[in-house]
Order: C-alpha cells, then sequence, then structure tokens
C-alpha cells in the first residue's frame, strides 16, 4: 500500500483548467459561429463547477495493475479542508446546478 499527500489541491487545478477551457471554447463560438453572450455569469460558473466536480469526482481514486494482472486501489490520503475528494466531486456539481437555477431565476 502507497500513500501520497497533497493530491487535493488538484480541485484549484482542476477548476482553473476548466475555466480557462470554456472560456475559450465561449470566445470561438462568440467569435466563428455568431453566438452572443447571453450565457449570465453564474450559469457559466455552474457549468465549470459541474464539469470540475465530475473531472475530480473520476481522479478520486488511483489504483495500479500488479503482477498478477489484477486492479490494486493506492491508500490516497486526498482531502481539501479535511473532505475527500470523492465528497468534493459530488460537492461541486450541487453549487453547479445552484448556481444554474439561480442565473436562470434572474
Amino acid at each position: 500500500m502507497i500513500i501520497w499527500k497533497g493530491k487535493g489541491i488538484l480541485i484549484f487545478l482542476y477548476f482553473i483548467v476548466t475555466a480557462i477551457v470554456f472560456a475559450i471554447i465561449n470566445a470561438l463560438l462568440k467569435e466563428y459561429l455568431g453566438f452572443s453572450n447571453t450565457v449570465p455569469i453564474a450559469v457559466f460558473m455552474g457549468i465549470v463547477l459541474i464539469a470540475t466536480g465530475i473531472w475530480t469526482k473520476l481522479t478520486a481514486e488511483d489504483y495500479y495493475i500488479d503482477k498478477e494482472g489484477r486492479k490494486q486501489y493506492l491508500d490516497i490520503e486526498n482531502d481539501l479542508f479535511f473532505i475527500k475528494m470523492k465528497t468534493w466531486g459530488l460537492i461541486l456539481p450541487s453549487i453547479g446546478v445552484g448556481l444554474i437555477i439561480y442565473g436562470v431565476a434572474t
């Protein structure tokens, strides 16, 4: 069993990268396809949080293949503010859905 600390900080990196990618996609859609910027910032941030949550959930656990070809999970201390990454993978999309509802309602 291998223990690795500090993976929880990746949530911030996931958020920043996702926000930059979606901002570039938004700019390209406006530039080349003529889409107007009618999406409120709350909706945009909600979509970013949903994508970040999915990304976090998918990368919360690591594993390796042993010599016999079996998948072995690693014991990783991956938490942010004492909350496990698996849980952040559920919290972030929930906040994102709330932001989308708020952005559409206002």
